[in-house]
């Protein structure tokens, strides 16, 4: 063999190589933070993590517990090195009170979290007060009460309840205010440590599927009567009017939750998946083709992803796409879900 066919001969080998490399390159690890292991949103991310590679040969969803989605927006926007690696679960209203640096949860503003973008919605969250007491039935009833919720890192079970009762003025009338947890708040209600609770419901946007959290289910297999507080609608709005926070209004409607005999009036929030800018943009569309595709699959095995049906999943593309990652907004342009 000459030396011209020997180059050329050790030149197809390294290029049939670097082909076969190519195609059975591992697939792009992603953490993305969420929330308390047996939460109802890292269930189904971690469901979503065992089941990735039944779609995509591109990228790994890695489930990674954490407090919770205030936390994981504290966390991630004072990591850079982790800007091009991770994704997060998180909210409307807690990316909005880092922005501002609402406290005393964000005690100083977070410029970074301004870069933030979201992949898509993981649901419509309703936030509920609850008591066992027929006398407590308005907000004006709170004062001199026991108030329990969820834990502060956690926006939907104790975040949201405390920056509304701080900024309504109620949170210095009462006679405790304590942070327990999701599931320990409950218990405290049960127990007479506490005379009101706080409950949050995950839903799709017309309500037509509702997944209630484990505390709910505790509450009603107690047996003991229960009731859900209306809050006015205008009270929460000039709450909105006056900060600019994007919380939602829910009209549940009769019957969508647990011992629900009539229309609850409450406030709510969409929960997101969100990254920073600079997260990579094909991985961005790699993430959100496979969140769309495995939805259904994962929702046999996950209650919460129930909701991530296209529709719900792509709602800020359509509602607000300014805050989209180009990448996401690629995939929801390519699936015919944003014109």
């Amino acid at each position: 063999m000459t030396r011209f066919n020997m180059l050329n001969a050790f030149s197809t080998v390294a290029m049939v190589s670097v082909a076969c490399l190519s195609a059975h390159a591992e697939p792009v690890s992603v953490d993305i933070l969420v929330s308390p292991a047996g939460s109802g949103p890292y269930l189904a991310v971690a469901t979503m993590q065992n089941y990735a590679s039944d779609f995509t040969d591109a990228i790994a969803p890695k489930a990674v517990e954490t407090p919770g989605f205030t936390y994981n927006v504290r966390y991630l926007a004072s990591q850079p090195d982790l800007w091009e690696t991770t994704l997060i679960g998180s909210g409307q209203v807690v990316e909005w009170a880092a922005v501002e640096g609402i406290a005393p949860f964000f005690p100083e503003a977070m410029d970074a979290v301004k870069d933030f973008r979201v992949l898509g919605a993981m649901s419509n969250s309703t936030n509920l007060f609850v008591a066992l007491d027929d006398e407590i039935n308005t907000l004006d009833d709170f004062d001199g009460k026991r108030v329990a919720v969820g834990l502060l890192t956690q926006n939907e079970w104790g975040m949201h309840q405390r920056m509304l009762l701080d900024n309504w003025g109620i949170t210095g009338n009462l006679k405790s205010f304590d942070a327990l947890g999701p599931g320990q708040n409950i218990d405290a209600l049960l127990d007479g440590r506490s005379d009101i609770g706080t409950l949050v419901a995950h839903s799709n946007f017309d309500f037509s599927y509702t997944l209630e959290a484990a505390p709910f289910k505790t509450l009603e297999s107690s047996g003991r009567p229960f009731h859900y507080i209306n809050i006015p609608s205008e009270q929460i709005q000039t709450y909105i009017d006056s900060t600019g926070a994007p919380f939602k209004i829910q009209q549940v409607p009769a019957g969508t939750l647990t011992g629900q005999g009539g229309p609850v009036t409450s406030f709510g929030n969409v929960t997101l998946i969100s990254a920073h800018k600079s997260f990579p943009e094909d991985l961005a569309y790699e993430f959100v083709k496979l969140w769309i595709e495995s939805g259904p699959e994962i929702g046999k095995y996950s209650a919460i992803a129930k909701i991530w049906e296209p529709k719900t999943i792509s709602e800020i593309a359509r509602t607000n796409p300014e805050l989209i990652h180009p990448g996401a907004m690629r995939a929801y342009k390519e699936t015919g879900l944003v014109d």
